[in-house]
């Protein structure tokens, strides 16, 4: 037994407050092995109890850490009272901010060891951070304050939003300046009362909807928004968006009203012009999912149609006249076939549910196999085809089904509506990355206002009224067939010089890609 259990439950009760400390202490000997340590200093090394004491400091440290702590130990041990603060690393890897205090231990003038507090501030130093960014914060706030109500004003130019407030109690009501220039009031004249007669300023029907708002704010404290028509004074007005909230005292009273009031004109007349858009693009969605099934419909009877007429052709027991009749119901009905035809491609190619079939191929082939093709019909309407393409081949990667068809398109066009002598040249570009196919001719032309109608379906720029046969529907499908390939079109054309169009198609990447990957339209 103890000869004084008094002071062995002091050193107990000291030690278990030590341990109690958030702090890390220890005690470092003169040979730099640890004598004592706290359990917030064994908890931050991950040791046992106890398991610190004798351990040497740089075995303790890794050896980057204890070179940069060696210096304040051997100071400490010199007598000199040391304190830094550092980011190190903890043992369970994040990173801490911490500051430590070595204090020598001094026995007849002579540092036999030094104490150590080190202290995780790393929390603290968050707050400091965030106070000192509230200060700076706060110091802007207060900068901008100081211009904040020449900035409002500006805001509320540029904004065309005024503000207005309307105290119950006094009857005053205060405008901003920009709401004196939305209603055409003098800055310089106070703003009408509450009470003022408002139909120079609103129509019958805003009327009512301005005071049917404002009653109900009062009554309910509800806030209300409304688009009225206003009228300005002077003349002139247009639309404004009104809000407004009650404004209430500390006991939750009414006492008045504040709002804004922001000139929207412009923005009710582009609404007008997007929901005018809408509904026709809506129209053109219903139109083309319309003629996608009619189509399909048509083309059961024509075929039969057709088999008939052709079986009026053949039949010899027929008079020479009726079978030529049967030969022009033969025409006239794959006529009808091919506008059918196309009109089942554009309206797959609007709704996206055009195939592609894309592979690499020579442009230059189809093309020249697409001259042949219309030789005798530029004969007829004395148009001469000039192939001007390059003798190499024109590699490109697209479905080479489509790309006869807006090849036939363009030429059939350009013989159309080319003058009797003239010539249709045919060119091409080969670039790194895309060919551009070159169709010129030297006939009626266009005008700007025909160019910007050029793609639309249906619509035939006025030839309607000649005889030049069509439907208005190749180039609306070509364009569509193009850049679903990845490629484009482009058309450049003056009255009486005649137009030129440019298929622009990716040129094929390598030589071995031939095979055909079918892609979807959409």
């Amino acid at each position: 037994m103890s000869e004084d259990p008094f002071r062995e439950g002091v050193a107990y009760h000291v030690r278990r407050l030590v341990d109690h400390v958030p702090s890390m202490l220890g005690y470092w000997d003169g040979d730099l092995r640890c004598r004592f340590a706290n359990r917030a200093y064994e908890r931050w090394f991950g040791a046992a109890p106890g398991s610190l004491v004798g351990t040497r400091l740089q075995d303790l440290l890794e050896p980057k850490v204890f070179a940069m702590n060696e210096p304040y130990a051997r100071a400490a041990l010199g007598g000199q009272e040391q304190m830094f603060e550092r980011h190190v690393r903890s043992p369970g890897g994040d990173m801490r901010h911490i500051v430590a205090h070595y204090l020598p231990d001094m026995v007849d003038g002579r540092a036999v060891g030094f104490m150590v507090e080190v202290t995780d501030v790393t929390r603290l130093k968050e707050i400091e951070a965030a106070l000192r960014a509230e200060v700076a914060e706060h110091q802007r706030a207060l900068d901008l304050l100081r211009r904040s109500e020449a900035a409002m004003r500006e805001a509320q130019r540029l904004g065309q939003i005024g503000s207005w407030e309307w105290d119950m109690a006094s009857g005053r009501t205060r405008w901003s300046e920009q709401l004196y220039t939305i209603f055409g009031y003098d800055p310089g004249e106070p703003p009408p009362p509450a009470d003022a007669d408002r139909t120079q300023t609103y129509p019958p029907h805003s009327m009512a909807l301005v005071q049917a708002a404002v009653v109900r704010t009062m009554k309910t404290g509800e806030p209300f928004a409304l688009e009225v028509e206003y009228r300005r004074r002077g003349g002139g007005g247009g639309w404004i968006e009104a809000r407004g909230e009650a404004v209430r005292d500390e006991t939750g009273c009414i006492t008045g009203l504040r709002g804004t009031v922001a000139e929207i004109t412009v923005r009710r007349q582009m609404q007008d012009v997007r929901l005018a858009r809408d509904v026709a693009e809506a129209a053109s969605l219903n139109k083309t999912q319309f003629l996608s099934r009619v189509s399909h419909e048509l083309r059961t009877p024509l075929n039969a149609i057709l088999g008939f007429a052709q079986l009026f052709e053949i039949d010899l027991s027929l008079t020479e006249k009726h079978r030529a009749w049967g030969g022009l119901i033969r025409s006239s009905g794959q006529h009808m076939l091919d506008l059918i035809d196309e009109i089942l491609d554009l309206s797959s190619a609007e709704l996206g549910q055009l195939r592609m079939a894309t592979a690499r191929m020579d442009l230059a082939e189809i093309v020249r196999g697409c001259l042949v093709q219309l030789s005798q019909v530029a004969e007829a309407a004395r148009i001469q085809l000039v192939d001007a393409l390059p003798a190499q081949a024109l590699p490109v990667h697209a479905d080479p089904r489509r790309v006869r068809q807006v090849v036939h398109n363009l030429l059939s066009n350009a013989i159309k509506y080319g003058r009797a002598g003239g010539r249709v040249t045919v060119s091409a570009r080969l670039g790194s990355s895309e060919v551009a196919l070159r169709v010129q001719d030297d006939g009626i032309g266009m005008d700007a206002t025909q160019l910007q109608r050029l793609f639309t379906p249906f619509d035939r720029l006025g030839a309607e009224a000649t005889a030049v046969p069509g439907s208005g529907l190749g180039l609306a499908l070509s364009r569509h067939l193009v850049e679903l390939m990845g490629g484009r079109i482009d058309a450049q054309s003056r009255p009486g010089e005649g137009s030129l169009f440019t298929v622009t198609l990716p040129a094929a990447a390598t030589p071995d890609d031939t095979s055909a990957r079918p892609q979807s339209g959409a």
